[in-house]
């Protein structure tokens, strides 16, 4: 068997090993995985923005400067704007009940 041939089936044997054993891990619950639950906590809700090309590239600019995410900047400017708007977001209430 050539060393080709020999590499190739030990790559096949393990994923084969590796999906055997995955499910039987999860099953006792000794593979989980990611940070644990916080209670309370807020999720964050993805979603999909269509700007300009440049408008984009100059908050990704902006946003290496700073030493930050452009979610980090887009989302503290959200928040900027609701602080704004609160009054409208409290008639929006209002008419909600009507």
């Amino acid at each position: 068997m050539s060393n080709l041939q020999e590499r190739e089936s030990r790559r096949k044997a393990s994923i084969v090993g590796s999906m055997i054993e995955k499910p039987a891990e999860r099953a006792t619950g000794s593979g989980s995985r990611g940070r644990p639950k916080e209670e309370g906590r807020e999720l964050k809700k993805r979603i999909s923005l269509s700007v300009l090309p440049s408008l984009y590239e100059d908050i990704q600019k902006i946003a290496y400067v700073q030493r930050r995410s452009v979610s980090e900047l887009i989302g503290e400017l959200l928040e900027g704007y609701r602080a704004e708007h609160e009054a409208e977001i409290q008639g929006y209430g209002d008419l909600k009940k009507e």
